[in-house]
């Protein structure tokens, strides 16, 4: 079996590569030319792994982008669209596709109907994703027009899909059930953690962060981009969905501080967001800078491994019934810490979508949440040693590996 995987946002695909490659398969990573740029250029091989060169000979980079560039071309240059004849000479020669963006309405164009899509934007990019929404309400009629057109192209591809794969119960599956297309209700395996750590190349960077952070006894890392102040071009309910709240991790550590005197934490934060600055002048309203590293925003080797010097990992705050946890979530519980993270299910409904326990996950709903959950951590470090090595099983079990084999089970199906 030979399998493509077309695109890599998130490093995604990359991800799922080397645990398709683990398991045996002939798996190879096609990028379109606008992978890793803009926006999106971490989202790069190179910040994903140690040991690129092992899996360079199974990259490959196409001659298109994934945009409706190579739908109908581009209208403000009078450029066609790539041509069918360089449509199959850049896909032809494998057995299965799996892919995301516009991976299912590129490849129809030649006669392909993609084997397994996911989504990796909430509410299916192109389709039903927010932007997608806004620009079809309110858009100028050139654009309304244009995104029109991909959409119902890009609609008739998923539906001509073997199979959908989400794990999003909110938008997500709002708009496959708006398209008529079933999904299979999993999870992306978009974290690798297979690679030994002691074999990583430390950079000067790192180093000097792990000797500052020796002087900490309860570290505590979030590495989610900052996007909490209310952006007035939404309504007010709709921004309570988007919102990642980390002011309440800030107001959490900072009453966790007032409770502790023989304590000395650390809140790592990322220079990444919107809304960094209003975090930082938070920070300093509460008098804890003291107490904040900031970070500037980094790969996910450096993520991972950083994590690795730290007590406990955070994901984001969003609260949307339904709503999964995303890439920050699943990079600390790869690496074995406790997550603070809102849960958006009921155990029984997560057991019944998806057949399996949830992890471990310190639930939060309120800056309150925050500190009650420190304090918990750090009063009983063998509970939250505990709480880690049970995060890491449930990874290799749930996703990772084990989830990989999952996807693998489907197409062979």
């Amino acid at each position: 079996m030979k399998l493509a995987l077309i695109g890599n946002m998130n490093n995604n695909n990359f991800a799922i590569m080397r645990y398709f490659r683990d398991l045996g398969i002939d798996a190879h990573l096609l990028l379109w030319r606008n992978d890793g740029i803009g926006s999106n250029s971490h989202f790069i091989p190179e910040n994903d792994t140690w040991k690129i060169d092992k899996w360079i000979p199974y990259i490959h980079k196409l001659n298109i982008d994934n945009s409706y560039y190579s739908l109908i071309g581009n209208p403000k240059r009078l450029t066609p669209p790539p041509s069918k004849e360089n449509l199959c000479s850049l896909f032809n020669g494998y057995d299965v596709y799996i892919g995301s963006g516009l991976s299912p309405a590129i490849l129809n164009r030649c006669g392909i109907d993609i084997d397994i899509f996911y989504p990796y934007g909430t509410g299916v990019e192109y389709v039903g994703d927010r932007p997608t929404r806004a620009i079809l309400k309110n858009g100028s009629v050139m654009k309304r027009v244009i995104l029109g057109y991909v959409r119902s192209k890009q609609i008739k591809a998923i539906r001509r899909s073997r199979f959908c794969i989400n794990a999003e119960m909110s938008l997500t599956k709002q708009t496959f059930d708006e398209i008529g297309k079933e999904f299979i209700p999993l999870a992306i395996p978009m974290v690798y953690n297979k690679e030994i750590m002691t074999e990583c190349s430390e950079t000067a960077n790192l180093q000097n962060i792990k000797r500052k952070l020796i002087y900490y006894n309860f570290k505590i890392m979030s590495h989610a981009s900052h996007t909490w102040i209310w952006n007035k071009i939404f309504s007010l309910a709709e921004w309570d969905k988007r919102s990642k709240n980390n002011d309440w991790l800030i107001h959490g550590f900072a009453k966790f501080l007032r409770k502790v005197s023989d304590c000395r934490p650390l809140l790592l934060l990322f220079e990444y967001g919107v809304d960094v600055d209003a975090s930082k002048r938070l920070c300093a309203d509460l008098g804890i800078e003291n107490h904040v590293m900031w970070l500037p925003k980094m790969s996910r080797k450096s993520i991972m491994y950083l994590l690795n010097y730290c007590d406990i990992g955070v994901g984001e705050f969003k609260i949307e019934n339904g709503y999964i946890w995303g890439g920050t979530g699943w990079e600390v519980l790869a690496s074995g810490r406790p997550l603070l993270q809102s849960f958006n299910f009921s155990i029984d409904q997560y057991l019944t979508i998806f057949g399996h326990k949830p992890p471990p996950i310190l639930d939060v709903h309120s800056s309150n949440d925050v500190s009650l959950h420190l304090m918990d951590m750090y009063k009983c470090k063998e509970k939250m040693h505990f709480i880690g090595t049970q995060s890491r099983i449930w990874f290799d079990k749930y996703n990772g590996i084990g989830l990989a084999g999952k996807w693998l089970d489907i197409i062979r199906s």
